[in-house]
Parts: structure tokens; sequence; C-alpha cells
């Protein structure tokens, strides 16, 4: 049987999912399902693609391998719904005895205080006798006694002041503020630029103001003279980019390639960082 070709791999500058350009320490690298360029970072699932003929792991993307993923559960669900079919059809005993015997209907007994019926009829038109007042007089004691009236609800005011105070916190002094979520670190960082840029990775918004607080500069750059703020346009944290403009981080730096913070973040990223400065001017 002979399968299908892969699709042609696309050529292009930037990463389709992330929007990361490619240099010298970030290579290129394809889906070999759909055939889109993508990072390391967004191409580290592999899968097996017998519909090209491969058969060995390759490096896809991960829409491609959620996808597959999806679609094995189905038929897996639909071999086990029809094993279970097969499994009942398989226990009718088609043998069974056609003429045997209904089991005998039990004894009707008849209730105190209601009258039989007479004329066995689906619909009884048999005619009712008319209830005793001391009946009536006893049903009416018994419902009012059941009827039990509801407590009224009382409006208890809500401290709002205390909620809100909770859930924010200032982050900078010296006129810069930052008003986040109340949130522990997802894990220790050693207190250094490194450790800043793992945090930054991680989106652990909390872990970089807990950084800064102890003094960590916000420009801080590696060997290839890309700055904290590059590291978060390029991974498109969106909430510790602003955190990292609001700590003092320069959006003019220039890394290897000659791109500034605003030249390596995504569209939609670049104009709130854009917007943002309007904004501080």
């Amino acid at each position: 049987m002979s399968s299908m070709e892969p699709p042609p791999f696309q050529e292009a500058a930037r990463c389709d999912v992330c929007k990361c350009s490619f240099n010298t320490f970030r290579r290129r690298h394809h889906c070999r399902c759909c055939g889109r360029t993508l990072c390391y970072e967004h191409s580290s699932n592999q899968m097996l693609l017998p519909q090209f003929g491969i058969h060995s792991p390759v490096r896809v993307c991960a829409d491609c391998f959620n996808n597959s993923s999806e679609a094995v559960k189905r038929v897996t669900r639909a071999s086990a719904g029809v094993d279970q079919v097969s499994a009942s059809v398989s226990r009718l005993d088609i043998n069974a005895d056609k003429d045997s015997k209904a089991e005998p209907l039990p004894d009707h007994h008849p209730i105190p205080g209601v009258p039989e019926c007479k004329c066995g009829m689906p619909l009884c038109i048999c005619e009712a006798a008319s209830p005793s007042t001391d009946g009536l007089a006893q049903q009416k004691i018994l419902s009012n006694a059941l009827s039990v009236p509801k407590p009224k609800k009382t409006d208890v005011p809500k401290n709002r002041t205390s909620t809100s105070n909770s859930k924010s916190s200032s982050v900078f002094n010296a006129g810069q503020e930052v008003h986040v979520n109340s949130e522990k670190p997802k894990m220790e960082y050693e207190a250094n630029g490194e450790g800043l840029r793992e945090a930054i990775k991680n989106d652990d918004a909390a872990a970089v103001i807990k950084l800064l607080r102890e003094g960590i500069d916000a420009n801080y750059r590696d060997r290839q003279g890309m700055s904290l703020l590059h590291l978060a346009a390029v991974f498109n944290r969106t909430d510790i980019a602003f955190i990292l403009m609001e700590g003092g981080a320069s959006t003019d730096y220039r890394n290897a390639q000659g791109e500034t913070p605003l030249d390596c973040a995504a569209a939609t990223l670049q104009y709130k960082m854009r917007q943002k400065l309007e904004g501080c001017n």
C-alpha cells in the first residue's frame, strides 16, 4: 500500500508559535507532520507517522501530537463499545423456552380506607365514598402542624476592603508600583541574574517580583547580549514583561542580532509594550 508524501517544510525566519527569530544558538526545526517552522521548545514532541511511511519517532509540533492522541483515544473508545455489544449479544440465550409460564402475580390486598374497584376498567369509574367530616378535620390539623414557617434571611454586610487588600500587594517602592496576586513562587531560584532568567522561562511572576525585591538588576544580560526583557518577549510573558519594565528594564538594549525587546516580541505583546511606554511618557 502506497503512503502519502509528507508536507514540504516551511522556511520562515521566526518560529510559527512564539515568533522568536533563529540564530546560532536558537536553531530552526520543522514539524514532520505539518511542515511548520518551529523552535526547539515548540517541536520537542516525537511520534510515529505511518501515513507518511515513517515508522520511527520524529519531531512534531504540539498541535499534531495532541490531535494524534485524541484520534487514538476515540478509536480505543469505539473498539471498547463494540466489544461490550459483542459480549452482551454472546450472553443471550437463544435456546430459552419461549413457552415458559409467566410468574404468578402477587395476591391483591385491599388498602384500609380506600374503596376496592369493582368495575374492572383501566380507569376506575366507581363512585368514591364521600369523606367524613372527622377525616377532613384530622387532615386539616395534620397539614397545619406540618407547615412550619421558613426563617427570614438576614443581610450580612460584606467587608469589601479586607478582600481587596488581600488580593493585591504593592511590589516596588520609589514611585513604581505593580499590583499582582499575592501568590508564592512556584520554586526556589538562585538570587542572581540566571535565577531570574529561569523564573521568566517558568512563567513564575511571583518569583520575578521576589528576586527584583532582593536587588537583582532588571537589566541583567547574558553573554549573547540578551536582556531579561528580551527573554520575556521571546517567551511571550506579558505580565513579567510589564513587571520588568516597571522595575527599570530598558527597552533600548540590543542583542547580538541588533534586535530590541520590542523586535523579539509577538505582535500582541509588542502592541501592549508600546502602549505602556506611551502611557509612561
